[in-house]
């Protein structure tokens, strides 16, 4: 099983690791590089009092050593030169060791000298008086350098302590910030029994989302259930009463039948049906958001435009008003949009003289919808009327009433808004708002 907190502690062990390496190596050599800078200096500065105590005698140039450091004559005191005039001097500290003097200034490389010393090592060219002199002075390295080894192990040693208090730091800091997890794993499970019916909204901002989701999806869970319990208890009030009349016109009929007892049990089947079909259609219906296909205005609109014209003539005008954002992939499933377009669109066509216009807009609130047509329209106190499942102001018109009912029902899952008012047409116009989100 991964852990969050083992791959948190390896990459940061990872990351201190290559840390401590870098700057246990890259201060060490930072150091070197300016204590060579300085000893160079140094050397310089011996090499200026070396040509100090060089005088030019009856027989040339030579070297008054009574004016030389005195470390210069101690076997392998770690101080040594060179000098190369009408003749050659070495230091006695030297002994048998020599020095470069091919180099005008600080030598790149360490030079092997006496004892294994490592030695740095400065040479330069001069003129004393009108004659050439070559100096090289060199000092031994060695025990600098074995102190950079002890600083860079010290330096590693101090990086790997750092990094396991960086691990305890971390898996504190962790154990911290994990805290609201646990307590909103607690809380679920006091969810799942039923002490509680949503999770604590104190928590820091990065769970902030997941809270608000989860509690989001408790709510919509909640009005699931009580939807399905207000939908059972619902139809089974609503076929009481039809089935109680169709029994009992069924027992009249079997001991005399009569044609207008049979017409009336169709009655109430036919009830029996509606009902039905509206409590099939809401079971439809989901209320979140499902990963299924999308509704396409540009390609799935024109399909039912021209279904309605193969049922309501070629005649009827049907127009569309899309704005530039509601021409594409609306957020919302296919099969409800034209379960929604096509029944308002068909009941506008029913009672349309000559055209029905479809307008739509889209943008981050959510999908506005206007079907508007020329017909006689609604009256203001009969539009909540014909809302209601199985009512129809024309019993002469074809259909079973239920079309708008079916609206209803979409926008009631989709949280959505309708509103029934007179169109500029002349006829009824229907404004239909499902927002984008549904909370």
């Amino acid at each position: 099983m991964n852990s969050i907190g083992r791959q948190l502690g390896f990459g940061l062990v990872a990351i201190l690791l290559v840390t401590v390496v870098l700057v246990g190596q890259g201060s060490v050599w930072l150091f070197d590089q300016a204590l060579r800078q300085y000893l160079a200096r140094s050397l310089q500065v011996e090499t200026d009092s070396l040509l100090a105590a060089i005088t030019l005698g009856v027989d040339g140039l030579y070297l008054d050593r009574t004016r030389v450091d005195s470390d210069y004559d101690r076997p392998y005191s770690g101080r040594y030169f060179v000098i190369d005039a009408d003749e050659r001097w070495r230091s006695r500290s030297l002994w048998d060791a020599r020095l470069p003097l091919d180099a005008d200034g600080l030598h790149n490389t360490l030079v092997a000298g006496p004892d294994d010393q490592q030695l740095l090592v400065w040479s330069g060219r001069y003129e004393v008086s009108g004659r050439p002199v070559d100096i090289s002075v060199a000092t031994d390295y060695l025990p600098l350098l074995r102190a950079f080894d002890q600083a860079r192990w010290a330096i590693w040693a101090l990086g790997l302590v750092t990094i396991g208090l960086a691990l305890l730091v971390q898996r504190w800091v962790l154990y911290r910030a994990f805290l609201p997890l646990r307590r909103i794993r607690k809380e679920l499970a006091e969810w799942h029994v039923g002490k509680r019916l949503d999770l604590g909204t104190d928590v820091p901002e990065e769970l902030e989302p997941l809270v608000s989701e989860i509690n989001h999806l408790g709510r919509q869970t909640e009005q699931i259930i009580q939807r399905s319990r207000s939908g059972q208890a619902d139809l089974g009030h609503a076929l009481k009463t039809p089935l109680a009349v169709a029994t009992t016109l069924l027992q009249q009929a079997t001991t005399k039948p009569d044609p207008d007892t049979l017409a009336e049990i169709g009655v109430q089947l036919t009830a029996i049906r509606n009902q039905m079909d509206r409590a099939l259609q809401r079971a439809r219906l989901a209320p979140e958001s499902q990963a299924s296909q999308r509704f396409n205005a540009a390609q799935d609109l024109p399909w039912l435009l021209d279904s309605l014209r193969s049922i309501h003539g070629s005649d009827l005008r049907l127009e569309t008003r899309l704005a530039l954002n509601a021409q594409a992939e609306w957020p919302f499933e296919r099969e409800d949009m034209l379960e929604l377009l096509g029944n308002l669109l068909d009941n506008a066509c029913k009672w349309a003289r000559h055209s029905v216009v479809l307008s739509a807009d889209l943008d981050a609130g959510g999908l506005m919808l206007s079907i508007a047509d020329d017909g006689p329209g609604v009256a203001e106190h009969e539009r909540s009327a014909i809302l209601r499942r199985g009512h129809r102001l024309d019993e002469r018109a074809d259909g079973d009433g239920i079309g708008l009912a079916i609206v209803s029902d979409l926008i009631e899952v989709y949280q959505g808004r309708l509103e029934l008012k007179d169109a500029s047409l002349g006829g009824l116009e229907v404004d239909v708002f499902l927002p984008a989100s549904r909370r």
